[in-house]
C-alpha cells in the first residue's frame, strides 16, 4: 500500500513546531537568496504553491525586520537586504512571532503572569531547555537553508 503524506496547514505537528507563517517565510527568504534579482513576491507564491496574500503581509513583516527591501516599477519587486550568512533562523521566527518561548512564562513581551513564577519547580528546567532551543536555531543562518 502507497501512502503519500501532504502538508496540511490545518494539522500542527506538535506541541513545539514552527508555524506556517515563519515556513512561508523562509520559502520567500531562500527564494530571494536563490534569485540575484528583484523577483515578485506573486512569482515566489505560484512556484511553491503558497498563499499571495499571506506571503505578501509575511513579507510587509521581513522588510520592516530589515531582512529585505522592495523597490516599485516595472523592473521592481523584492530582494534580500543582505547576506544570508548575516541572518539565522531565530532572528527570522522573532520577526515573524515575537521571541521563541516554549511556556508562557518564559515570553519576554507576554503580558500573561503567573501566580507561580516564584515558586515554579519546572520553570528552571524549562528556561534552561528554552535557552537551548535559542541557541540552536541561533546557530542555523539562512545560508544553511540552500
Amino acid at each position: 500500500m502507497n501512502t503519500t503524506f501532504a502538508c496540511n496547514p490545518k494539522q500542527r505537528s506538535g506541541a513545539l513546531h514552527l508555524t506556517q507563517k515563519v515556513d512561508y517565510g523562509m520559502i520567500l527568504l531562500t527564494a530571494l537568496a536563490k534569485d540575484k534579482n528583484q523577483i515578485s513576491i506573486k512569482k515566489v507564491a505560484v512556484e511553491n504553491d503558497v498563499s499571495f496574500l499571506f506571503l505578501q503581509k509575511i513579507a510587509g513583516l521581513l522588510q520592516k525586520a530589515g531582512f529585505i527591501r522592495s523597490e516599485r516599477g516595472k523592473l521592481g519587486g523584492y530582494s534580500l537586504n543582505g547576506e544570508l550568512k548575516d541572518y539565522n533562523l531565530g532572528q527570522v521566527i522573532e520577526a515573524l512571532e515575537g521571541p521563541i518561548a516554549i511556556v508562557p512564562c518564559l515570553n519576554k513581551l507576554s503580558k500573561i503572569t503567573c501566580k507561580r513564577v516564584n515558586y515554579c519547580s519546572v520553570r528552571p528546567t524549562f528556561e534552561k531547555i528554552n535557552k537551548e532551543i535559542q541557541d540552536a536555531i541561533n546557530t542555523k543562518t539562512l545560508d544553511n537553508f540552500i
